[in-house]
């Protein structure tokens, strides 16, 4: 079973980006709130991304899916920002970087740890580590 991811955001580029450098994961892209609670309410996600610009689906997950791992992604930090995510339960804060190695340490502190019976979760994560660290072996 793959782990998955759910991104909540509608910028182009940087879905492309998430999906190339995160392809040992299963990636659904939700671009708008609604897309996002419908893929919640029908589906098992192991982590979900989401834009600072979908703060209002951070308060939906809040409320309806409060044992979801959740990490905000955002173009410019702010404090004040930083503040409203960690309070809807974000795990992690940071700015996009389009660094392949940095976004797989950010998500890697989240990602939930497989279980002793999923031994194929855990090939997967060190498949997708070993792509990170060597892009030219996929």
């Amino acid at each position: 079973m793959k782990i998955r991811i759910l991104i909540i955001d509608d910028e182009p580029r940087w879905i492309e980006f998430v999906k190339d450098n995160l392809s040992k994961f299963e990636i659904i892209v939700a671009p708008d709130i609604r897309t996002a609670l419908d893929e919640l309410a029908a589906n098992r996600f192991d982590l979900i991304i989401a834009s600072s610009r979908r703060m209002d689906v951070l308060e939906v997950i809040a409320r309806k899916y409060s044992d979801k791992r959740v990490v905000v992604t955002t173009v410019q930090p702010t404090t004040q920002e930083a503040r409203t995510a960690y309070k809807l339960g974000a795990l992690r804060y940071f700015a996009k970087s389009f660094n392949r190695h940095d976004l797989f340490n950010r998500l890697s502190e989240v990602i939930p740890p497989p279980s002793r019976p999923e031994k194929r979760v855990t090939r997967e994560y060190k498949d997708a580590e070993q792509t990170i660290q060597n892009p030219g072996s996929r």
